[in-house]
């Protein structure tokens, strides 16, 4: 277990190869500017939705603590000029520019999100996969 003559993670109880490790690293697949640009628009578009869906929350919460009569006098705030033009939801946006990406870009694209940015796809994620739970019981 602690033999220093291995490579690292490499499994092999004989003792490995340095070409072994090099196996191993020529596995990772090249980043391109594609798949760089790409994750770069996904960042995008889920900073884009982060920012409606909690100004959309941050309203709701703010119209809870006051009297019907004035939350009928309170505006929405005003929807992110992209979302509105192409008339979608936050999380469809995300869905449409996850969807431009191509199959063979999209590993790669995901690979160089932030941890953040990841976390924050799984959510959405998580509202795609309930819809489509829904409808298909429905």
């Amino acid at each position: 277990m602690n033999r220093e003559d291995r490579p690292i993670g490499s499994g092999d109880a004989s003792g490995g190869s340095q070409a072994q490790g090099q196996s191993e690293i020529a596995g990772i697949s090249k980043q391109t500017a594609e798949t760089l640009m790409a994750g770069e628009r996904i960042a995008e578009a889920l900073d884009l939705a982060d920012a409606e869906r909690e100004a959309y929350a941050n309203f709701e919460t703010m119209k809870k603590g006051i009297p019907e009569e004035e939350q009928a006098k309170l505006q929405p705030p005003p929807r992110n000029a992209i979302l509105a033009a192409y008339d979608v939801q936050p999380e469809a946006w995300v869905l449409r520019v996850v969807e431009g990406v191509q199959s063979t870009a999209l590993q790669d694209a995901l690979l160089v999100l932030p941890f953040k940015k990841v976390v924050s796809l799984i959510v959405y994620l998580d509202i795609w996969a309930r819809r489509v739970s829904l409808v298909r019981s429905a």
